[in-house]
C-alpha cells in the first residue's frame, strides 16, 4: 500500500521593508536659489517613478516617497521643516541646497542620527566627517578653477564682491588664495585688490550703494592698470540680477570683465533682458561642477527641458543621483535605519554609474572629482539662453573652450 502524504507549506511572511518609505526633500522652490529648486523638483519626480518601477519589478514590498518642502533658500526655514519631517518619522533627507542651509541643520542631523544629502553645498567649512553627504566638490576646487579661468582671460587685478555668508566667504577666500598663487608664480605685476573688496549682506535686495562703491574702485584700478587687466569677481546667488541692474548706471562697469561662480551659473534671473545685456557685455562667465558624460545624461536634459524650457545645471544631475543612491542603499540595507544606510552607501557608490557619471566621495563625504563647466549667456533671435562654453579640467588645471 502506498501512502501519499501531502504537505501544505505555509508561505513565509515577507521580510524587510514594506509600505511607503518617506525621504524628505527640502528644496529652495522660492528665494535666491529658486532656479536650483525648480530643477531638483523635476528630476526627483522622475527618479521617484523610476525607483518605484524598479522596486515593483524586483518584487520588493516597499516604495519610496520624496516629501517635498519649500525652504525659501532660508536656513531657519530649512531647519524648521527638517525637524517637522523628523517628527513624522523621516530619517533621510535631500537638502542643504545652500551651504548656509546645510550648516544650520547638520548639528541636529548628527545629534539625532539623521542623514542629509546635498547636491549643491560647496563650502569648505563643511568638509568634515559627519552625517552630511555632498555630491558636489567643495569650493577649494572651485576656487582653483575660477582663479585659473580669470587668469586665462587676461585678468591681472581682481576686485572681489561677495555674499557675506558661509558659502560666499569660503569661495572668496580660496579663489583669492589660488589667484595670488598663480600671480606669484608668474612674476607679473598682478594681484587681488582686497582693499576694494565688497562683502554684502545676503538679505540685501537692492545694491545702489555697492554699485556706486564698485564704480569708484574699478575706475581707480582701470586708471592704474588698464581696463583689459581689471576684473570683477562676483560671488552671488540670484540677487546678482539686482546687482547687475544697479551696475548698469556706470559705464566703466560695462568695460571690464566679470567672473561668476556656481551661484550664478544657469540661473533664470540673469536671462531677463533688463540685465542680460550687461551680463553679456562684461563676459560674465560662471562655473559649476560638471556632471561629465553618462548614458543617463540625455534623459535628464529632456525631462528638464520639457518641464522648464531650459537646460539642466550640473547640480541637477547630482540631485537625481542622490535620489537613486539613497533608494539603492535603503534597499541594500533592508531597513530604513540611517546607521545601516550609511554603512552600505560606499558599496552602492562603487557599483553605481549615474547621470553625473562615477561618484567617489572623500573621507568627509564630499565628491572627490572636480571638473567645472563654464556657463555664459548667448542671444538667439530675441531671446537669451544659457550655454556651456568650456570645461575646466581639475586634473590638469587646464581649460578647453568650446567656442
Amino acid at each position: 500500500v502506498t501512502v501519499t502524504t501531502t504537505v501544505t507549506a505555509t508561505p513565509t511572511a515577507p521580510t524587510g521593508l514594506t509600505g511607503e518609505v518617506k525621504v524628505g526633500a527640502l528644496l529652495p522652490l522660492t528665494g535666491v536659489l529658486s532656479t536650483f529648486g525648480a530643477q531638483y523638483k523635476v528630476v526627483l519626480g522622475l527618479a521617484e517613478k523610476e525607483i518605484n518601477d524598479y522596486l515593483a519589478a524586483a518584487g520588493r514590498g516597499w516604495r519610496i516617497k520624496f516629501v517635498i518642502e519649500d525652504t525659501a533658500t532660508d536656513p531657519k526655514t530649512h531647519y524648521d521643516k527638517l525637524i517637522a519631517l523628523h517628527g513624522t518619522g523621516v530619517k533621510v533627507f535631500i537638502g542643504g541646497a545652500s551651504s548656509a542651509e546645510l550648516s544650520e541643520s547638520l548639528p541636529y542631523c548628527d545629534a539625532n542620527d539623521l542623514l542629509i544629502f546635498s547636491p549643491s553645498s560647496t563650502s569648505p567649512a563643511l568638509a568634515k566627517p559627519d552625517n552630511g553627504f555632498r555630491y558636489t566638490p567643495n569650493d577649494v576646487y572651485q576656487g582653483k578653477a575660477i582663479a585659473k579661468i580669470m587668469w586665462l582671460r587676461g585678468i591681472r587685478w581682481v576686485i572681489p564682491v561677495w555674499r557675506g555668508d558661509t558659502w560666499g566667504d569660503g569661495l572668496k577666500r580660496y579663489t583669492v588664495e589660488h589667484f595670488n598663487e598663480i600671480c606669484k608664480a608668474s612674476g607679473e605685476n598682478c594681484g587681488v585688490l582686497e582693499n576694494y573688496g565688497i562683502r554684502y549682506d545676503p538679505a540685501a535686495k537692492e545694491f545702489s550703494v555697492e554699485a556706486a562703491a564698485l564704480e569708484r574702485y574699478v575706475s581707480d584700478a582701470v586708471s592704474k592698470y588698464g581696463k583689459d587687466k581689471v576684473g570683477v569677481l562676483l560671488i552671488a546667488f540670484e540677487e546678482s540680477a539686482a546687482f547687475f541692474a544697479a551696475a548698469k548706471a556706470y559705464s566703466v562697469l560695462w568695460e571690464v570683465q566679470w567672473q561668476g561662480s556656481d551661484g550664478t551659473a544657469a540661473i533664470a534671473p540673469l536671462l531677463d533682458p533688463a540685465v542680460a545685456d550687461i551680463v553679456m557685455a562684461t563676459k560674465f562667465y560662471s562655473t559649476m561642477a560638471s556632471p561629465g558624460v553618462s548614458p543617463h545624461g540625455e534623459k535628464i536634459k529632456k525631462v528638464v527641458r520639457d518641464a522648464l524650457g531650459i537646460d539642466p545645471m550640473g547640480y541637477t544631475y547630482f540631485a537625481y543621483d542622490i535620489a537613486w543612491t539613497i533608494a539603492l542603499a535603503i534597499d541594500a540595507a533592508g531597513a530604513y535605519e540611517p546607521a545601516k544606510i550609511k554603512q552600505v552607501l560606499p558599496y552602492v557608490l562603487d557599483r553605481y554609474l549615474g547621470a553625473s557619471g562615477y561618484i567617489k566621495l572623500d573621507e568627509n563625504g564630499d565628491r572627490a572629482i572636480a571638473d567645472y563647466d563654464i556657463w555664459f549667456i548667448e542671444k538667439v533671435g530675441d531671446k537669451y539662453q544659457w550655454k556651456v562654453i568650456g570645461l575646466y579640467k581639475g586634473l590638469t588645471g587646464t581649460v578647453e573652450w568650446y567656442t
